[in-house]
């Protein structure tokens, strides 16, 4: 099981918000497929997965705000 934590998407981000998750609990998820869009203090990005799987739990709603590092799913 891979653990997807909120990505550092530029130098100056520090925190990020799940605008919204592309997919649910239970989904097929291949590597490289958008899951989520994150909006940072600049911009819309999309966060692609690592690894081939399945989503088994969202531990972050969407528009909630968290730090760098964070466990998300």
């Amino acid at each position: 099981m891979t653990e997807i934590q909120m990505p550092r998407l530029s130098d100056t981000m520090e925190e990020g918000v799940i605008s919204t998750w592309r997919k649910k609990v239970g989904d097929q998820v291949s590597r490289g497929e958008v899951i989520a869009e994150i909006e940072t203090d600049k911009a819309l990005m999309e966060l692609e997965a690592y690894d081939d799987g399945v989503l088994e739990k969202i531990l972050v709603e969407e528009g909630a705000t968290v730090p760098i590092g964070t466990p998300s799913s």
